[in-house]
Formats: C-alpha cells, structure tokens, sequence
C-alpha cells in the first residue's frame, strides 16, 4: 500500500498545478466547411462570364478559451478557409481565362458554451459533451461576377466602359487577382454549435459541429455548416 501512494504522489507531481486549477486552453483548430457553390454562367449582351463549382473547403487556424466562469466557459477563435475555381470571360473585344483564383473566408467566432454532461477520472482524465453559440465576423474574397468584371474594367480604363465592347486583355491575371483583394467583403453574423471536449492530463480535444448563419459568404446562401477539430493545451 505505501508503494502504491508513493507512486500515486510521484506521478501527481508531474501534473501542473494549472491543469488542477482547470482555468482554459489554447491551440489550433481545422475543419471543412460544408457548402456547395454552383458553376456560375452569367451574360449580358454579348458579355459572358464563366467560374466554376467547388464544394467543401477546408479551414484552419487557432482558439483560446476560459472554463473558469462558473456555469459558461467563453472561448474565441479565428480561422482561413478557402477552395480555388476558374474563371474565364468573354466580349465582342476578346476573351481571357480560365483563369485560377481563390474564395476565401478569414472568420473570427466569439462563443459562449455550456457543459450538456460530462464524466472524469481525478487528476488524470475529464470528458464532457457542450453546446453553445455566439458571434462572429468574415472577411470575404468575393467569386468574380458581371458587376465585378465591369467595375475591374472601368478601374483600369479611369472611366464608365461598356462590358460588351471593353477590351479585357488590358486586364491581366494579377490585376483581376489584386482587385479582388481590394474589395473584399465584410460580414457580421451569429453560430450555434455542440460538440464533445476530452482532456487527458493537458493534452484537450475537442470534435464539434457548428453552423453559422451570415450573407455575402457563401453565393446564394446565408447559412453554412462546418465540422471541426481541436488540439491543443488544456490549463
């Protein structure tokens, strides 16, 4: 028995303090989103515009939380997710593409959560299933589109052009690709999410859905799904 517990105290002491404290965590976070987006063919006059489907873009970036608030734990994390499609567009001028360019979606998440269940071994091992929800903030790489295409053009001429007759070729691939940065665009929604948490010693875990409801994200839709994964540092 004294050997017992003198094995119980020398394991007990590589444990952190902090991890008996249970104050938080930090670490990285992926995930792929699920969505869908269409191949898109748009034209006006003789103006044509072309990109291609793509579907469930995969993400990644980082999370903080705080579990020490009695009865919500308060966690914030930010993430880069984005697939590449072509594009091509053709006039009465001439045509250009496909060309390769990028949707992307740099997102922040501000989440409140709280535990559904959760069982444990002292000292060693605590699991947990929770729920929760909040807001959040995008910054979009837009799909290319006629109006785009036409505010490109009269960019580069200095003045109002018609799409039909302005000629693409003074636009080259960086150019189209620099414009697009330069109109990225900003979004505000709200998430509900739940998942499972398992923490062994410091090593945390976590596997959670969360679907999140905003416009101007995905074409065509304001609202999206996502599956997740966490590993990191639990305090």
């Amino acid at each position: 028995m004294k050997r017992i517990l003198s094995m119980l105290l020398f394991v007990s002491g590589f444990i952190p303090f902090t991890y008996i404290l249970g104050i938080g965590g930090f670490g990285f976070q992926g995930g792929q989103s699920l969505l869908s987006i269409e191949s898109y063919n748009s034209t006006e006059g003789v103006a044509e515009l072309n990109t291609s489907d793509f579907s469930n873009p995969l993400s990644g970036g980082a999370y903080i939380y705080i579990d020490a608030i009695p009865f919500v734990d308060l966690e914030a994390d930010f993430s880069l997710s984005f697939k590449e499609y072509t594009f091509d567009f053709t006039n009465s001028e001439d045509n250009i593409g496909p060309y390769d360019f990028s949707w992307g979606d740099f997102s922040i998440y501000l989440t409140a959560r709280k535990k559904i269940v959760g069982l444990g071994i002292p000292l060693l091992a605590k699991a947990k299933l929770f729920y929760g929800g909040g807001y959040n903030m995008h910054t979009v790489t837009p799909l290319m589109n006629l109006d785009l295409m036409e505010s490109a053009l009269e960019g580069n001429e200095g003045n109002e052009v018609n799409i039909e007759e302005a000629d693409p070729t003074n636009l080259s691939e960086g150019d189209l690709i620099s414009f697009l940065k330069d109109n990225q665009v900003k979004s505000n929604g709200f998430h509900i999410q739940s998942g499972f948490q398992f923490k062994v010693l410091v090593l945390d875990t976590f596997l959670f859905y969360r679907h999140t409801f905003a416009k101007d994200i995905v074409p065509g839709q304001d609202h999206f799904g996502s599956l997740n994964l966490r590993i990191g540092y639990g305090l």
